[in-house]
């Protein structure tokens, strides 16, 4: 049975449900992935399907004690709260400050009980996260910028020397970093959410996607614009009810002619496309899932334009493959015990990933006719997953080393318990 519907315009999730008391109410989180809408706590009733919004918040909410629990930036706050109504009275009050909040999923780690008890993680991961340089055998070799609210490692231009990236939370913008003087120029200026970098070959122009606040499968659009930041965005795809899909990922091939890209319809990518930039410009499929069941992650064009790394779920779990491109002909298989974000050195003769063991692995490449032959395995060093938008990290030209995403070193924070926190509410 359905109980809710996306709005249109406004919604593209709905997460995070719970039963009140009386069994005939409950309570969920909405939101938009493009964080331009309307989100936070809404009230709904089974008797009749209505539902309606109680107030702001940026992850699920529980309600204890005549009181509804819910967090906002980076407090966890409690207000009174009628079940039966589904209304809100009184001013909210701070029960914690820097609370463990993913902004990912929306999800805030905290319980509260009937009987007055509360547990929840202290946060760190709400300071943001800090971009490494790491070496070949996981050394930090130093922070690559100031910690700040960033969406993955960005991605690298092809000369080594600047970063582009996607900051901000809880919408973000993108930013070109100087690698070397440590300045930084801004790319986009608010008004929708623009998310996943990447270069043109030249180092000119950095290509992403805009999501515009309305609905993920008819508001997003793949725009570029000249990396020194001067010049108006062009855009060079958009969505439509021709292509009723969300538009991700976006790449240009390094001879220009090709702009390739995610189309993924409902939860799944549907195939990685390419549009030809010149002539009919008709997109055209380049690698499909090779059944219902298999579903495409990632993917990285090769520096040289003739391969296309990609991970896909075909085995029953994801691995690493390469085919041709743009025909999409062949297929390699590059890793062995599941891998997932495949990364090129930037000579094409080296492939990266990201394996199920958490560690970090390189697989030399070679062209042998029509096919390439790869070699074995390596395994570099071990390395968190802390990007849910966004590349975990990237490479660089020389191969030498890598930015990675972290989140930033802290003690050991054990879970904190509160007892009889409504009778401190009422000091």
């Amino acid at each position: 049975m359905r109980l809710t519907k996306f709005e249109t315009g406004k919604h593209t999730t709905h997460r995070w449900p719970q039963f009140l008391p009386d069994g005939k109410h409950f309570l969920f989180f909405a939101t938009s992935h493009s964080g331009d809408t309307e989100h936070g706590i809404y009230y709904g009733s089974l008797e009749d399907g209505s539902y309606r919004h109680v107030l702001d918040s940026d992850s699920g909410a529980q309600y204890a004690s005549g009181y509804l629990l819910y967090h906002l930036q980076s407090q966890l706050l409690a207000q009174k709260f009628d079940a039966a109504a589904g209304t809100v009275s009184g001013e909210p009050v701070t029960l914690a400050n820097l609370v463990e909040h993913d902004t990912g999923t929306w999800h805030t780690s905290f319980s509260a009980s009937q009987n007055g008890m509360l547990v929840y993680e202290p946060g760190s991961r709400t300071l943001g996260s800090d971009l490494m340089w790491m070496d070949r055998t996981g050394k930090e070799l130093g922070k690559v910028a100031e910690r700040g609210f960033y969406k993955g490692a960005g991605q690298i231009s092809p000369d080594g020397k600047k970063l582009a990236v996607a900051i901000g939370d809880p919408q973000t913008d993108i930013w070109v970093l100087d690698l070397a003087r440590g300045s930084r120029t801004q790319l986009t200026f608010g008004g929708a959410e623009h998310i996943e970098p990447s270069w043109s070959a030249d180092g000119q122009r950095v290509i992403y996607v805009r999501q515009a606040g309305t609905t993920m499968m008819q508001g997003t659009s793949i725009c570029s614009r000249l990396a020194s930041g001067g010049g108006q965005e062009e855009v060079l795809m958009e969505s439509s009810p021709a292509i009723a899909a969300t538009l991700l990922s976006p790449q240009l091939s390094p001879d220009g002619r090709y702009l390739v890209h995610t189309q993924q319809a409902g939860p799944s990518i549907n195939g990685i496309w390419a549009l030809p930039l010149t002539g009919e410009k008709k997109p055209f499929v380049v690698v499909q899932p090779q059944s219902q069941q298999g579903r495409i992650i990632q993917y990285r064009l090769s520096p040289d334009g003739k391969w296309l790394a990609y991970s896909a779920t075909e085995s029953g779990r994801e691995e690493v493959y390469v085919t041709q491109f743009p025909s999409g002909q062949g297929r390699w298989r590059v890793s062995q015990n599941g891998g997932t974000f495949p990364t090129w050195r930037g000579d094409s003769k080296e492939i990266w990933y990201f394996g199920w063991d958490s560690a970090l692995h390189t697989a030399a490449v070679s062209a042998k006719g029509d096919g390439i032959e790869l070699g074995p395995v390596q395994t570099m060093f071990t390395m968190s997953y802390v990007t849910a938008v966004g590349n975990a990290y990237d490479v660089s030209p020389d191969g030498k080393r890598a930015i990675v995403s972290t989140f930033p070193e802290s003690v050991s924070t054990p879970m904190v318990l509160v007892t009889n926190w409504p009778g401190e509410l009422k000091k």
